[in-house]
């Protein structure tokens, strides 16, 4: 709290000066497109990868019109039912609707998003910086940065790229209202902000931005009173709106995301996870700033005591970086050093409390999209200081070389880190590389490993895993599933049997373990394990076909001709449904006669 109440007094000691020669920004902008662009061009030739099939090949819902209503009052059948994302839903409809289910074409709408975010970043820092080509270096730090790889390569990794771009608007068109008032500038910020909520949930730290950025008089133009008290009162009139659209966003999620069991399993405490939140501080900030051997998954050991390793280490190196950032913040006097921290630390917060995610899966690349703009601040402050001091002029060229140098490094970073997101096998190859003893890494290679028909290896692989770790759902799951399709059906049911038991909530295990009662001759107990599955998500693909087939198998004509109808209610493209619908339709009239 007292460092909250310093950052307030010191925000709201003097504005910002306002910006030189923001009409250069057009032809600086045409500088950053190509560091935006060019890094990332070898990615619109990979293709779907990781979760992609789910979320774009295998998810109904973003396949008809229909279901957008949906997108804003219900859970997403087939989803995690803690996310209420339906602008990210609209998104991922639109993309289908324009490219169906060719990889470029989303590849090419991820790239064109992460060029708006990096045109907006270079717009937010010109209100900082009075001289745009320190605002300029900032932003082309932001557009080569490697830990954007994952947001911008990977197609469902577009969520952050989305809401930075909403949130960002917001914060420039509230900037530009502070600089002209305008009603049109103000409901325009107000529905960015509700866009950017929409898309994801790190969102709702846009009112503590605006409200520190009205504070500071980034910009105010003469609104902002002279005395601290007034400063105070004013900027948080001005982000009352934002906070009632925030508020109003919390409720709607609550009322929707209330009708679906929206719980983790309990992987950690409450207490190892506050543990190990200087653990995960220090893991973003490292990947910042020496963005090498990224990867889809991380080994980060949780901090289980007090007199943990794990816990004082990180805190020893934080309040080492701390106690330096807030020398240099009383001696300079300098409140873009506040700014910057603040946008290092502010989208981070919400990602830090790990209990929230799923175990070996709680630390992403994809975290770091916005955070990086408090790099991009600290890369024009060096900018702006070597342009003061005159070392533009004196050393003839060589900090310009000197940035030139910096953004090709990263640039070419970029490019090499962002080649195993070219297909699955080499994605989860890299990700057992860096991170050996991630157990979900492992778990991805072995499930690549049945992809390409390795059977007997991927199943060596689950076993592993399960001997160190017998109680991971997704490792049993895997195993029994492999088993299954190597004829051992009795290990196949023992498994699929013993992941049910660990997490009964996921359908496809019920659809495996009927599947093998199919395979035993047991008919009535493979029906029964799939109408435990449609019980869990009725539009699963196949999930009532396979039901027809069981029911036509035992003689059931009738149900069956019913179960083939569900399968076209919820995928009227699936043809093998109408196909065996005339089947059925024939058999019933050869019996009728």
């Amino acid at each position: 709290m007292c460092i909250l109440k310093v950052t307030v007094i010191m925000l709201a000691e003097e504005p910002f000066p306002k910006a030189a020669d923001r009409p250069r920004f057009a032809w600086k902008s045409l500088l950053i497109l190509p560091a935006a662009i060019l890094p990332y061009l070898p990615s619109l030739t990979y293709g779907f990868v990781y979760d992609d099939d789910v979320q774009v090949l295998r998810m109904p819902a973003v396949h008809p019109w229909h279901f957008v209503p949906g997108y804003f009052f219900s859970p997403i059948p087939g989803f995690a039912a803690h996310y209420y994302r339906p602008i990210f839903f609209l998104w991922l409809r639109l993309n289908h609707f324009l490219w169906k289910t060719h990889p470029l074409g989303w590849h090419l709408d991820n790239l064109i998003l992460h060029v708006v975010a990096t045109l907006l970043v270079f717009a937010v820092l010109g209100r900082y910086f009075q001289d745009q080509r320190s605002a300029a270096v900032g932003a082309l730090i932001f557009a080569v940065h490697p830990v954007h790889v994952e947001t911008v390569a990977w197609v469902s990794g577009c969520t952050d790229a989305l809401m930075t771009v909403c949130l960002l608007g917001s914060l420039w068109l509230q900037m530009r209202n502070c600089e002209a008032r305008s009603i049109l500038r103000r409901v325009g910020a107000l529905v960015c902000c509700a866009l950017a909520l929409l898309t994801k949930e790190t969102a709702v730290i846009l009112p503590a931005v605006i409200f520190f950025h009205v504070l500071a008089g980034i910009p105010t133009d003469g609104l902002l009173p002279k005395e601290k008290n007034g400063r105070l009162r004013f900027a948080m009139r001005e982000t009352t709106p934002y906070l009632m659209v925030t508020a109003l966003y919390l409720v709607v999620r609550f009322w929707v995301l209330h009708q679906a069991s929206s719980a983790v399993p309990e992987w950690i405490s409450r207490r190892e996870a506050i543990l190990t939140m200087p653990s995960v501080l220090l893991f973003y900030l490292k990947h910042m700033i020496w963005p090498f051997k990224l990867s889809l998954n991380y080994d980060l050991p949780i901090a289980s005591q007090v007199s943990s390793y794990q816990l004082w280490m990180p805190l020893m190196i934080l309040a080492a970086g701390g106690s330096t950032i807030w020398v240099w913040l009383q001696r300079s006097r300098e409140k873009k050093i506040i700014v910057a921290v603040l946008w290092l630390l502010l989208p981070l917060a919400p990602v830090l409390y790990i209990r929230l995610f799923a175990q070996d899966d709680f630390v992403h690349d994809r975290y770091l999209y916005l955070p990086v703009l408090g790099l991009s601040v600290l890369a024009g402050m060096l900018a702006e200081f070597l342009w003061k001091s005159g070392a533009w002029e004196k050393e003839r060229g060589w900090p310009q070389a000197a940035v030139g140098v910096a953004v090709a490094l990263l640039a070419l970073v970029t490019v090499v880190q962002e080649q195993p997101w070219r297909n699955n096998f080499v994605l989860y190859g890299n990700a057992v590389r860096v991170s050996p003893n991630n157990m979900l890494g492992r778990n991805n290679l072995a499930r690549e490993y049945v992809n390409h028909g390795r059977y007997v290896e991927a199943g060596e692989m689950f076993k592993a895993i399960l001997d160190e770790r017998p109680g991971m759902w997704l490792a049993n799951y895997n195993y029994g599933y492999i088993n299954y399709l190597l004829g051992n059906l009795a290990l196949a049911e023992d498994y699929l049997r013993r992941a049910i038991r660990i997490d009964s909530s996921d359908p496809d295990q019920y659809i495996c373990l009927g599947a093998t009662y199919l395979k035993e001759g047991r008919p009535a107990d493979a029906a029964r394990q799939v109408r435990e599955a449609i019980a869990r998500r009725p539009d699963g693909a196949g999930y009532h076909f396979t039901l027809g087939i069981i029911e036509w198998q035992q003689g059931n004509l009738a149900l069956a001709r019913e179960q083939m109808l569900e399968e076209l209610k919820y995928h009227p493209e699936t043809r093998l449904a109408r196909v065996q619908i005339e089947a059925i339709e024939k058999e019933l009239a050869a019996r009728a006669h």
